[in-house]
Order: C-alpha cells, then structure tokens, then sequence
C-alpha cells in the first residue's frame, strides 16, 4: 500500500489555504478605503488661536470709527460734591518721592493697593504688546497728560482707560482701533499684565488742569473709598490742580460700583484740589 496515495490531506487545511487565497484575491480587486480625516490641533498655541478667531468673530462688537460718527451725547451730569479735600503739598511731595522697581507682591503702591493680575477677562485679551507704544505714561510729578482729546465727562468719545501699577499712571483713548482685541477696542487687560487700580479719565475742555475720574474698570477693581481717595491723590500729585472723582462713600464689597455709580444725572463725586491753589 502506498500510504503516499492513500494519505489525505485535513479538509481544514485545505479550506484555510483556499479561502485565504480568495481573501488575498479579493482584497487585491476591492478600492482603497477613504476615511474622512479630521484635524485636531494639539498645539496650546495653535487650539488657542482657532478659538481666539472664532471670539473675535462673535465678540468684536465696537466699532470705533461708526461712535465717532454719530451725534454727541448729552454728558453725565455730577451732583454738588459729598465731600472736598485740600491735599497738602507736603502729601503730594511724599507721593512724588515713592519710587518703585519691579512687582512689590503684597506692597500697597502709591498708598493705594498691592498690584494684582486683571479679573474677569478672557485669556485672549490680557496680551498687553498691541497697546504697548501707544499709551501715555506719567509719574508723580512728571506732569499732566498732553495732546488728549478733551471734553465733557461721560461723553464716550473723549473718554481715556487708566490704569496704575509701580511704573506710574497709563493712559489709552478708548476709542482706539486695536484688531487684537476680542472687542475692536483697548482693554484695562491689554494695558500692564499687573495693576493697582483702573477706571476711567476725562480732561476738562477749559482748564488742562482739571481731570475726572471714576473707577469702572471691572478688571482692575478698587475695594473702598480709601482706595478711591489714594487714586485720586496719586493722580493729583501727576501735576494736575483738580480732581473730581466720581464715586460715593459705601461699602463697595456689599454694593459693587457699577454703571450707575460712574454714568447718570446727579452722579455723587468728591473732588481733591491742591493745598498751594
């Protein structure tokens, strides 16, 4: 007997052996599969970017060459002041000689308060290089802010963003195009990364001397009416004569200062003068 002959291959491995041939066959006639492919940025910087556009499509909602062309508003209107201070020219002195270098964590500057980081902004409006080369800047007693637009308190139009830290006071018109911004115009945020206190400035139309201030800055916020009297020393002492600051005496922490604190009719304001005038 030839067990050669006789012998029988397993029908299992036959079947493999086919049908795996039939399966290399048909996958040699089939077309290549296309699977949508969808790009994911990996990249915080890149992730951060896509979102920023998308914001600034939704969020840029000022237009600061449309407000300029629109009729003036009547102005706020400031009631008789709750209280004025005649500040000592010997106070104001002491403010010019304060000089600081750096963060000073934890230190009230300028008597006012400790620097701290912006509140309540997005991360894409806290970069402060687009407005870098165009503010305006003063120390105490480097004198007051020229070549401003200057006009009624309340009016948009002529309305400066302020904001202190250690190197002094800064300054940018409002109504200033900036594309970096989520809103088309400066931020307190897109000032200095670190502050003291931030609000809003208005220059009298008749006298360079005479400024008006409030504290609406919702990213740099004050605590109380002592931080609110600092400030409006701290400004004083820049060279100025007058200052009418627009706030009233509360508790600030139970009754947050708002728009009605800072825009209206018969608005409360407490108004600083130098000793020497």
């Amino acid at each position: 007997m030839n067990l050669l002959l006789k012998g029988r291959v397993p029908r299992s491995s036959t079947n493999f052996h086919s049908n795996s041939l039939k399966g290399s066959v048909d996958r040699g006639c089939q077309a290549p599969r296309i699977v949508p492919r969808t790009v994911h940025y990996t990249d915080p910087l890149a992730k951060a970017f896509v979102a920023y556009q998308e914001m600034k499509k939704k969020a840029m909602v000022v237009d600061p060459k449309v407000i300029a062309a629109t009729p003036k508003v009547i102005s706020s209107t400031l009631a008789e002041p709750w209280k004025v201070v005649t500040v000592p020219e010997s106070e104001l002195a002491a403010l010019v000689a304060m000089l600081y270098h750096g963060l000073e964590y934890g230190k009230p500057l300028y008597n006012i308060a400790p620097q701290k980081l912006p509140s309540n902004t997005n991360p894409y409006d806290a970069n402060t290089l687009p407005l870098e080369d165009q503010l305006q800047s003063r120390k105490p007693g480097e004198g007051i802010f020229t070549n401003v637009a200057t006009g009624p308190y309340g009016q948009r139009e002529f309305k400066y963003l302020y904001l202190i830290d250690f190197a002094g006071m800064h300054i940018i018109r409002e109504m200033t195009p900036c594309d970096e911004s989520s809103r088309g115009i400066p931020l307190h945020s897109m000032i200095k990364s670190r502050g003291v206190v931030g609000g809003e400035i208005f220059f009298d139309d008749q006298n360079p001397g005479v400024a008006y201030i409030n504290f609406g800055s919702a990213r740099f916020t004050f605590q109380d009416s002592v931080e609110a009297e600092n400030a409006s020393k701290f400004i004083l002492s820049l060279g100025y004569d007058k200052i009418v600051a627009v706030y009233q005496e509360r508790d600030f922490s139970k009754a947050p200062y708002d728009m009605n604190d800072r825009y209206g009719t018969s608005l409360a304001n407490a108004v600083y003068v130098r000793e020497s005038l």
